[in-house]
């Protein structure tokens, strides 16, 4: 789904640190698990099944940062939105 080469620029890594990568790969296998999980036959090309993995991944790898709880509120109902919508696709048959 994800490089960690796309992800770094995703999240402003301009830099190369072998332990920032490292972590940045288990991220990225974690976000396509979880996709996996949540959406039976989930199609890792739709725009919004790649940007719920962004957010897992930027969740973990921002998850010291803090953030207000209007942030997190709107984010959780994005999250949530998509997955709705993505779940009722595939179901549907509508992928």
């Amino acid at each position: 789904m994800f490089t960690v080469e796309e992800i770094k620029a995703e999240l402003g890594i301009d830099y190369d640190d072998a332990s920032v990568e490292k972590r940045l790969e288990r991220y990225i296998k974690i976000s396509e698990e979880w996709l996996d999980g949540a959406i039976e036959n989930c199609d890792k090309n739709d725009e919004r099944a790649k940007q719920l993995a962004l957010l897992v991944i930027e969740t973990l790898f921002d998850r010291n940062i803090g953030t207000t709880s209007k942030e997190n509120a709107t984010l959780e109902k994005l999250k949530k939105d998509f997955l709705m919508q993505l779940q009722w696709e595939t179901k549907s048959g509508n992928v």
